[in-house]
């Protein structure tokens, strides 16, 4: 198994010909409902980035509406990615349990973004997962990892598919 088994291999891109183009929208403001919602998401005993703020510390700030504003406007404003939010700090965990540890697959590498970064990521990240479901980017079988779709919904169409044979 390879992770890029698709490298050097001709790509046919004439199949996007006939897919035709949407209508530019307008990005809305975010919300301060999302801000909370995506806020909310996140786990108190994470480790900091680079910026060292934790989330609970973050969640304590934002808890405040002038605070949540301020982030808000931030988030509206900027188009483009800021350089300090592609800042990260890498850890290297050693795997318990090992005989050797002389090869990269005995560790666990976990990259620390900033905190502020990935909460501003989460709001993107939400409001795009939304977009896809409403506008049928995604393909209907696809559940995994996306909002409101759940293993329950992948066993009853599993259900559906062997019962309709």
């Amino acid at each position: 198994m390879s992770y890029n088994a698709a490298a050097n291999r001709p790509v046919q891109l004439s199949a996007l010909d006939d897919i035709l183009p949407l209508a530019t929208r307008s990005w809305v403001p975010f919300s301060l409902l999302e801000l909370h919602e995506a806020l909310k998401a996140c786990s108190n005993i994470s480790a900091p980035g680079p910026d060292h703020i934790t989330w609970c510390y973050l969640k304590h700030i934002l808890a405040d509406d002038i605070c949540a504003a301020g982030i808000l406007s931030l988030a509206n404003f900027w188009r483009h990615w800021p350089q300090h939010f592609k800042e990260s700090v890498s850890v290297i965990i050693p795997k318990p349990g090992k005989l050797a540890y002389n090869t990269p697959k005995t560790f666990h590498l976990i990259v620390l973004l900033n905190t502020l970064g990935k909460l501003i990521e989460k709001m993107i990240a939400r409001r795009l997962q939304f977009d896809a479901v409403k506008y049928g980017v995604l393909h209907p079988n696809q559940l995994g990892g996306v909002f409101q779709r759940s293993t329950e919904d992948a066993g009853l169409f599993l259900t559906h598919l062997v019962r309709s044979d």
